[in-house]
């Protein structure tokens, strides 16, 4: 009788452990919701606060059994989640975002611990690949453009981009190879079917940097016979490497522009890096400072052939460098001292599912080295999962620390859940009032802006739509108030585009002109900051540099022909015909050009491909 409540309570347990891990990978791959500013990522990461918090109070709750984390894995990963949230503290004070997703993080890599050992691996590898099919088939059926979307891009699934979605295929990729060895023949060829399929769906995304990822992984488990159970001749394992290492190649040609437009992003993190390469320039840093060094690079390299590639950027396409930039070689010590551990713990008790981890984690230390995998809740999912899988933890004896370390698990979720829910509506909040504001109901709204300053006041896309709001309302000097807080979370050419509005609107032109000029500098490609530059040397009577530009503007090569590009060109042109006709000293004369629909800057100002700023996750 005994034996069979034990029994029932251990599947009960596995019951629990295996719901609460789909639901968390559900929620990571497929939550969308037009409640968010963003609708594609953000509620993936509050579903995933919410997720964590709930699994957290069932976990302790229900489970009577406790695993600890390896203390070779757990201890350096808190203490350097520690040092993040106390650097960030004595700065800036306190940031509950930051703290919110440092606790979700850790809880999560703790409740995948304990799942790893309640329920069967092979149910949790399966549960992913099931879930990722579907996203996948999503893609088959979305590619033809079956599914309309009003992205411009397909092979998105779930997620904003191409990134997100080839970043979950791949990384469960290797989890299909499990599979390969099952005694059942349906599930060999099912597996190898799904397989096929996953890859298939990201070569045809063009996503280039999950095609290497995919490369690699695939050449990986081919040449490990031990585990794939094909054995290779030499001139046969030569002759894979270099064909997939061709084809690897020739992915730059792919879209070769977009390639070569990532080398001066690296070459200004480099430089952002030699500034502070010790410590860093802080959590978050990033989005506040790199624009600035983008602009010093274009004006040290004027005739750079890569300054029609610039753009605004948020991340520099590497996660490495990111790590670097953000919290230097500190970081980036933290970042090799976990691959050493996880490597130097697979070789000393190799297995089969390890090396599945391993490859996963190898999926995802490639796709880090051209993409930014970690902006996505189910990368974390899966790297955490990774490294439960390869360190698997102890399990406690001691009934009194396990439940002590069941009523801490309570206690810190329900907190944690408090925290987030309270972010998550004012989120949601944030969201309702801009779609109340571009309905003509800005000075209504302008006091819920203030209300959220409290959840809200360390984002710097909200801070950028509130300096917006107050903008379109003529509120020019309160506006320039909430930039001088933007620009410690937020600057990019839009940023600065915005404030020469309010100091041109104050008739302060000096610093109008300044802040043209290095919105100019930042995307040397982009004609509108060039235009409204002619137009404040026009308004002020400079008419020579206002020529001298309007001439610069109608030879500058366009790189996306548009509507608003067109009207510009022909309006520079009519300023020069103007001025030619007159036959007059050009500093004599006026020019008097009607703007070009003044830019509306809500959720982001509209330039010349009239593609509004993508609003991401706190």
């Amino acid at each position: 009788m005994i034996k069979r409540e034990e029994t029932m309570k251990v599947i009960i347990n596995r019951l629990i452990a295996g719901i609460l891990f789909g639901i968390l990978c559900g929620i990571t791959l497929f939550v969308t919701s037009r409640h968010f500013v963003n609708q594609e990522v953000t509620p993936k990461w509050f579903g995933l606060i919410a997720g964590v918090g709930i699994a957290g109070i069932i976990s302790g709750i229900f489970h009577r059994n406790l695993y600890i984390p390896l203390k070779l894995v757990f201890i350096p990963m808190l203490l350097c989640c520690s040092l993040i949230v106390l650097r960030d503290y004595f700065v800036s004070g306190f940031n509950y975002q930051l703290m919110t997703q440092v606790v979700c993080l850790l809880l999560l890599f703790f409740l995948l611990q304990q799942m790893t050992v309640i329920f069967p691996v092979k149910y949790i590898l399966g549960i992913m690949v099931i879930l990722t099919t579907i996203l996948a088939s999503y893609g088959v059926w979305e590619y033809p453009g079956l599914f309309i979307s009003a992205k411009h891009v397909r092979l998105t699934g779930s997620f904003d981009n191409p990134a997100g979605f080839t970043a979950a295929l791949v990384c469960v990729l290797p989890c299909t190879f499990y599979f390969f060895r099952n005694t059942s023949r349906t599930v060999k060829y099912i597996a190898v079917f799904i397989a096929i399929l996953l890859f298939s769906v990201i070569v045809l995304s063009q996503a280039r940097a999950a095609i290497i990822a995919g490369f690699a992984v695939i050449l990986c488990y081919l040449l490990c016979g031990k585990y794939s159970g094909i054995k290779w001749k030499n001139w046969v394992k030569i002759l894979l490497v270099c064909i997939i290492a061709g084809s690897m190649t020739g992915l730059y040609f792919l879209k070769k522009d977009s390639a070569d437009g990532r080398i001066p992003v690296w070459s200004s993190t480099w430089e952002m890096i030699r500034d502070k390469p010790s410590a860093g320039h802080g959590y978050g840093t990033f989005n506040a400072k790199y624009m600035l060094y983008q602009a010093e690079y274009f004006e040290t390299h004027p005739e750079s052939k890569y300054a029609d590639l610039a753009d605004n950027v948020l991340h520099p396409f590497n996660e490495y460098l990111l790590v670097w930039a953000e919290h230097g070689i500190i970081g980036m010590g933290c970042i090799a001292l976990l691959y050493f551990l996880l490597i130097r713990r697979y070789f000393r008790e190799p297995s089969h599912i390890k090396f599945i981890a391993l490859l996963s984690m190898l999926s995802l230390a490639v796709l880090s080295c051209f993409s930014y995998p970690f902006k996505y809740p189910f990368t974390w999912l899966i790297a955490f999962l990774n490294i439960a899988l390869i360190c698997p933890p102890g399990k406690v004896s001691s009934y009194r620390i396990v439940n002590m370390t069941r009523a801490g698990l309570v206690s810190i979720a329900i907190s944690f859940l408090s925290t987030g829910v309270s972010l998550m509506k004012a989120e949601i909040r944030w969201n309702t009032i801009a779609k109340q504001s571009l309905m003509g109901r800005t000075k209504e709204v302008l006091p819920e802006y203030d209300k959220l300053y409290k959840d809200l006041g360390r984002n710097g896309l909200f801070l950028y739509n509130h300096a917006a709001e107050l903008h379109e309302v003529k509120e020019y000097a309160k506006s320039l108030l909430v930039f001088e807080r933007c620009v410690r979370y937020y600057n990019d050419m839009d940023v600065q585009m915005l404030l020469a509005y309010n100091y041109k609107e104050l008739g302060r032109y000096n610093e109008a002109e300044k802040h043209l000029k290095l919105a100019a500098s930042m995307c040397p490609g982009r004609f509108m900051p060039l235009y409204q530059l002619t137009e404040l040397y026009t308004a002020t009577e400079r008419t020579d540099e206002a020529r001298t530009l309007a001439q610069q503007i109608v030879d500058k090569k366009v790189k996306i022909p548009s509507a608003t590009i067109h009207a510009i060109k022909q309006k520079m042109q009519e300023l020069i015909d103007r001025e030619e006709e007159i036959n007059v000293p050009a500093s004599e004369s006026r020019t008097n050009v009607e703007p070009i629909n003044k830019i509306q800057p809500r959720q982001g100002n509209l330039l010349e491909n009239e593609t509004p700023k993508e609003l991401l996750p706190p």
